[in-house]
This record gives C-alpha cells, structure tokens and sequence, in this order.
C-alpha cells in the first residue's frame, strides 16, 4: 500500500510534507507534486490516471464477482453487489472526467500563500484514497477467491462491507476534489 508501505502513520506524514509528496512521487508516474505551477496539471493527470488503471482492475474483479454469485444462486447478494459495481463505475467516471469548475488552483503560482492551502492536506488525502483503493480491492479479490472455493457462509456479509467501502471510497475522493474545487483566489 502506498502509506502503509512505507509505514508512515498520518501524523509522521503530516508532519513531513515532504514525506507525503516522496511516497506519491515514488509510487506515480509522472507524478511531481503540486507546488510547481508546471507540474501542477501533469501531477493530477498522473494521480487520476493511477486510480483509473487500479479500478479498472477493480471493476473486473468485482464483474466476476458478480457473476460468481449469479451462479452460486445467492440471490440476497445480487442487489448490493450490483450496487457496489454501479460506485465503482461513478468513481471511474468522476476520476476520468474530474472538473474542477471554476478553481484557480491550476493557475496561480503560489497555492501555499496566505489564502491558500496546505498542500500536505491533498497529499494525505491521495495516499488515503490509493490506501483505501488498495484494501478495497483485496476484499473484492477475497471475496472472490470465497465464492470460487464455496465457502458462502460469509459472502453476504463481506459484500455489505464491500458496499461501505465503495461508498468511503468515493465520498474520499470526492474530498480531494472539493478542496480543488473550492481553492479560489480572486487576483491572479
């Protein structure tokens, strides 16, 4: 995992900025931060393009999931699981066309300033949101390797989880955005 990796607790991270940013640099391409007004695009680009190849993994983990149940004729599970399929298919789709309206944060050269933000906060909030991608998918793939063997007895459970997880996922990053969004300075 990408924060759990190097095992850095959220505190030590931001404490260390630097750290935060090192751990994303480390694990995405192209990935050089967001205090560079140069790098700020690429870096979003490179963030997003990392989450969308880790769900399109997820989202066909979760397709043979799905199936699997069908064909295990666990009805209960039908419902949540396709819904759980439907939050991985929002998050693609919000991480592929991420707008971030009428934010200056791509066009002013210094986020930090007075009025600005601390960028440390959107390094531990990527390092979550890839943290969280990360465990979500190997519940999926849990869950999967369950159904395969017939072991059904914890399958309806484990896809509730799996819904609660979607949605943490989701509304996490859609934190992220927010704090993109909402970053405005009236002079450029």
């Amino acid at each position: 995992m990408f924060g759990k990796k190097k095992k850095d607790s959220d505190q030590d991270i931001s404490e260390k900025p630097s750290e935060a940013m090192k751990i994303l640099t480390t694990n995405i391409e192209n990935y050089e931060g967001y205090k560079e007004n140069e790098y700020r695009r690429d870096s979003d680009i490179a963030f997003r393009t990392k989450l969308l190849a880790i769900l399109r993994d997820t989202g066909d983990m979760m397709s043979q999931v799905h199936e699997l149940l069908i064909h295990s004729q666990l009805l209960t599970s039908w419902g949540p699981a396709g819904l759980v399929m439907k939050k991985i298919g929002d998050l693609r789709k919000e991480a592929s066309n991420t707008d971030y309206k009428y934010s200056t944060f791509f066009d002013v050269e210094d986020v930090e300033g007075e009025h600005g933000i601390d960028l440390s906060i959107l390094y531990i909030l990527e390092i979550e949101i890839l943290d969280q991608l990360e465990e979500f998918k190997d519940k999926i793939f849990e869950v999967k390797n369950n159904l395969e063997e017939m072991m059904l007895d914890a399958v309806e459970d484990s896809i509730a989880n799996l819904m609660t997880s979607s949605s943490n996922l989701y509304n996490r990053f859609n934190e992220r955005n927010e704090l993109i969004r909402a970053f405005e300075k009236m002079s450029l």
